[in-house]
């Protein structure tokens, strides 16, 4: 018997029969970019084609071999389509188009700012009813939002993200420093700087913009006084950023004493500081002061249950905006499309220089930073120029007084 098996075996071995190789596997991913890598032991080249299927725009093409992969640059949406090409013979062998409805998508805001947070974050939720898809999302105020989406899963920044099909990160990319910046093309499709902020965010993730608010989760608990009152939030991260016509706060802070409404000032930087108090005309009197290190949650409350808001290009403007308490946005640092929609908005009278931040890189660094103007005496002329007048203009709009 044990000889029958040897002589058995050794006929088998000398047929020479062909070694069966499985066929190679091909796998695609859109983690920053359309992925393919193709896995396997069958020694063979291929040409990859990647095309951008709304444009019908070829990106990528390239020619690889098994056990080794290829990614376009591009990172933002776009629709993808990877085809594979066997060379030998030039079959189509494998061909994936973007779909991710049903599979795992993680979009993560690269911006722990205020106001980008609010203005970007409503798009994810926008994309993930577009795409029926599962979405993550990471952002750096995740306990604003995560009990009002329960159709989005939250992670914390920098947490690992298994198992998934695509992923997009929504920023403001730019490479170079100072005024050599340029904006990154291979993660935003286009120069961000003349859009308004929520169109960064709609850009990447290839949707159709209109302005969209957020919910935001917090604790009411009741208004902090019982007369009616307007909030104010005068400062900003730059002197460009202000309100800077001279005394133009006290006159409006007066004329809503007159009026019967209580101004609450509610900025980071403290009343009855010199320096501080310099880039408002001196210090403003006839405020409620409730300005210093409070709680997001409690200005969140003081904002909630104001008659309106007045303020600048700020993060607390945006707040205000979010919490659909009337916003009064004093700006002409930037151009009118830049921030919300909804809000009065008081700029540049025509004739004056405006929009430099839509223009030219801010420099955070020079507090005086005025691109145009600056020691000169058109320094910020864009908000020198704008009157109390036309600010009482559209708080009236608002209180009707």
């Amino acid at each position: 018997m044990k000889q029958e098996l040897i002589n058995t075996y050794n006929s088998i071995k000398n047929l020479n029969l062909p070694i069966k190789v499985p066929s190679n596997t091909f796998n695609v991913n859109f983690i920053e970019g359309a992925f393919i890598e193709i896995l396997g032991k069958q020694d063979k080249k291929y040409k990859v084609i990647i095309k951008n299927l709304d444009t019908n725009e070829i990106v990528h093409n390239t020619i690889i071999s098994n056990n080794m992969w290829t990614r376009t640059n591009i990172k933002y949406f776009i629709r993808w389509e990877i085809k594979v090409y066997d060379i030998k013979n030039n079959e189509l062998v494998f061909e994936h188009i973007y779909n991710p409805e049903g599979k795992r998508v993680y979009i993560h805001l690269d911006s722990d700012a205020i106001g980008d947070t609010l203005a970007w974050f409503p798009y994810v939720y926008e994309f993930q009813k577009q795409h029926k898809c599962n979405v993550i999302v990471s952002t750096f105020k995740n306990n604003w939002f995560k009990d009002l989406y329960p159709e989005l899963e939250f992670v914390k920044p920098g947490d690992s993200v298994p198992n998934l099909y695509a992923m997009y990160g929504v920023g403001w990319f730019y490479n170079g420093e100072g005024d050599n910046k340029i904006f990154d093309e291979q993660r935003i499709p286009c120069d961000f700087k003349p859009l308004s902020l929520q169109s960064t965010a709609t850009k990447i993730l290839n949707l159709n913009h209109k302005e969209v608010k957020p919910q935001i989760n917090f604790l009411d608990t009741g208004r902090p006084i019982e007369e009616k009152y307007v909030v104010i939030a005068p400062h900003a991260s730059a002197h460009a950023k202000y309100w800077n016509y001279p005394g133009g706060w006290q006159k409006i802070i007066d004329i809503l004493n007159e009026k019967g409404y209580k101004v609450m000032m509610i900025t980071h930087e403290p009343l009855n500081d010199g320096w501080h108090d310099s880039k408002l005309g001196g210090t403003l009197l006839n405020v409620i002061d409730k300005t210093g290190d409070y709680p997001i949650e409690k200005r969140m409350n003081q904002i909630k249950h104001a008659e309106a808001f007045i303020g600048v290009g700020s993060g607390l403007s945006w707040l205000a905006w979010a919490i659909n308490t009337p916003v009064v946005m004093i700006s002409g640092f930037s151009e009118s499309y830049t921030e919300f929609e909804d809000c009065e908005r008081v700029s540049t009278p025509e004739g004056n220089c405006t929009g430099c931040f839509n223009r030219e890189w801010l420099n955070p660094g020079d507090w005086e930073w005025c691109p145009d103007h600056k020691d000169t005496p058109r320094q910020f002329e864009c908000t020198k120029s704008i009157k109390p007048s036309q600010v009482l203009t559209s708080i009236q709009n608002i209180l009707h007084f």
